[in-house]
């Protein structure tokens, strides 16, 4: 079972790619979305937090110094249903993305006569906030489980990578002269900012941006410009007719001209621009890393999301893979720049093992897989 937050992209998406590549390898594998037990009115108050924070970023700066207890969301009827489903069926193995589902599995351990074994999956370099809400509550959460971390904050090194695909990284001279730039699942930060200064500089990249609702795309921009968008009404928790968690409905659409939204099968539909891309421009969060390390397209990186995303930028620094945003801009947005930090990528992601292969190689040593 692969349990999700619909809060950002990047608790989502990479737990889709978990369970696709599980279930390539023959493994049975789940996908739980934590807002799908949070009562109605919570939701709402998700999606209004959606939009104050892209409207407003010291907005959604100071939301993360806010203490709370997820707990008073849930709607307790839908949490229970779900214990004793996975009761019956015997469920007892998971990969966690978010914090706030170890409350479920401290009440699922404490019914079960099976042994619960449960990957705490650390997909930002320090922790995010469902993690540090959690760790205030209860700061031994993690003692009856397994901690993995994709990046390790202390070393500044990076532990595993994710793989979106199962192609290799497309080298840096067959790439277009085109830049992606976005703000995270939730579309914020200051990347609108940079557009407008990239486009008055004349850097002489196109550029594909992604919107984050249609009235975007009808603002007149300059030749060049694509907009990506996934659809603004989808949420991570709804399933689709067939029951299953998908990738979020995406197209790629010109100023003018309506979306014809289709939710990708393989991947998230970005992805296919980010790894033909010569860079990514966005704040370092933990999508936008899984994806530069899977295509090798660096990241210029613009003001991150917190502590956390803070120490992101800095192992991307560290390790020469991207570039802050401001440093890129000094030294003429060169192209040079970033084909080494390419370089640098598909090297550094030549040394560093899949998280998912790995797992399933656990559960076949252990007699677990299927």
């Amino acid at each position: 079972m692969i349990l999700c937050s619909g809060f950002g992209l990047g608790f989502y998406i990479p737990g889709l790619l978990i369970a696709r590549k599980l279930q390539s390898m023959g493994i049975d594998t789940c996908v739980e979305v934590f807002e799908s037990l949070m009562n109605k009115d919570m939701q709402l108050q998700t999606d209004k937090s959606r939009h104050a924070y892209r409207d407003n970023f010291a907005v959604a700066l100071a939301s993360q110094k806010i203490p709370g207890d997820i707990r008073g969301s849930l709607d307790l009827e839908l949490a229970e249903d779900m214990i004793q489903r996975w009761l019956q069926e015997g469920i007892s193995r998971f990969i966690v993305l978010s914090g706030h589902w170890v409350h479920i599995l401290d009440m699922l351990r404490k019914r079960s006569n099976r042994e619960i074994e449960a990957d705490l999956l650390y997909v930002d370099s320090s922790l995010s906030p469902s993690w540090k809400q959690l760790w205030k509550l209860n700061p031994h959460y993690a003692a009856p489980y397994r901690e993995i971390g994709l990046y390790s904050d202390q070393q500044l090194d990076i532990q595993y990578r994710l793989d979106v695909d199962d192609k290799q990284p497309v080298p840096f001279a067959k790439r277009p002269n085109r830049l992606v730039i976005h703000g995270g699942g939730w579309g914020i930060g200051t990347f609108r900012e940079k557009l407008g200064e990239m486009e008055s500089a004349n850097t002489g990249y196109e550029i594909d941006i992604v919107a984050y609702s249609s009235e975007e795309i009808s603002e007149p921009r300059s030749s060049g410009i694509r907009y990506a968008i996934n659809d603004p009404e989808w949420r991570a928790w709804h399933r689709n007719k067939r029951g299953v968690h998908t990738f979020p409905p995406f197209d790629i659409v010109s100023s003018g001209n309506e979306p014809n939204y289709q939710a990708p099968v393989d991947h998230h539909g970005l992805y296919s621009l980010i790894r033909n891309a010569a860079a990514v421009v966005s704040k370092p969060g933990a999508g936008a890393l899984m994806d530069s390390l899977a295509s090798g397209t660096p990241l210029v990186m613009l003001e991150p999301f917190g502590e956390h995303e803070k120490r992101n930028a800095s192992i991307w620094k560290t390790h020469g893979l991207g570039i802050d945003y401001s440093e890129w801009e000094q030294r003429g947005y060169s192209m040079d720049v970033l084909k080494q930090l390419s370089d640098n990528l598909i090297s550094k992601r030549a040394q560093i093992q899949d998280y998912t292969t790995e797992y399933a190689d656990r559960l076949v040593q252990f007699g677990r897989g299927r």
